[in-house]
């Protein structure tokens, strides 16, 4: 299913460290959604075609490759869809038909409910992991994983926007206020977990910052 707001901005680039994400308020909503959509569904690709929604804002991490924005891919990793398959699929995209879903706050559990030790358990399944291929980022994980990491996504809708609100003059994509969400590839898979991870493979990280008073770069 893809994924697309009447408004919001949303943008995803490569950096030399990192996946760069920056989300307005009304497309941090989006983003919570599709996280959601993640969670519950099963058998779903969820894509979020970000590089026709906007571009990046001014001011973006010096660390980003290039203008070129990415599309993203949300689904489960029991759904066995292998990546390098997206380029083919995409390409029979149409047009689809619109509807309307609404995703429960409890779907998401709170932050003091996580038990953020547990992957240090033997047999721990419920992290992330990233794949990167045709400009487009996939995050795959258990539906745990998703709704655990939805908790931290939403915070860009429900808190970020009252932190920056009381942070005047946050005029720019930041300004004097940073406010982000940083996903770790699941430990011992890919560039590892780390920012300062030395790139091999697929990402590390995904670095999403709220943006407020958004300005085209």
């Amino acid at each position: 299913m893809s994924v697309s707001p009447r408004e919001g901005r949303a943008a995803l680039y490569e950096s030399q460290f990192t996946m760069e994400m920056y989300v307005d308020r009304a497309g941090a909503g989006v983003l919570a959604t599709a996280w959601a959509l993640a969670a519950r569904s099963r058998r779903s690709l969820v894509h979020l075609p970000l590089r026709t929604w906007a571009r990046g804002p001014a001011g973006m991490s010096e660390w980003v490759h290039s203008g070129l924005g990415l599309d993203l891919v949300l689904l489960q990793r029991d759904l066995g869809f292998p990546p390098s398959r997206w380029k083919e699929v995409r390409a029979r995209l149409g047009a689809g038909a619109p509807h309307t879903v609404d995703i429960p706050e409890t779907d998401f559990p709170a932050e003091d409910a996580i038990d953020y030790e547990s992957h240090r358990h033997a047999g721990w399944r419920d992290g992330l992991r990233f794949a990167l291929t045709a400009r487009t980022l996939f995050v795959s994980g258990t539906a745990e994983a998703f709704r655990w990491s939805g908790s931290r996504v939403r915070s860009l809708s429900t808190e970020a926007p009252s932190v920056a609100a009381g942070r005047p003059g946050a005029a720019g994509h930041a300004g004097g206020v940073h406010y982000c969400v940083e996903l770790d590839h699941e430990p011992g898979q890919g560039r590892g977990k780390g920012f300062w991870t030395p790139a091999k493979t697929d990402p590390g990280m995904l670095h999403i910052e709220y943006a407020p008073g958004w300005r085209a770069a």
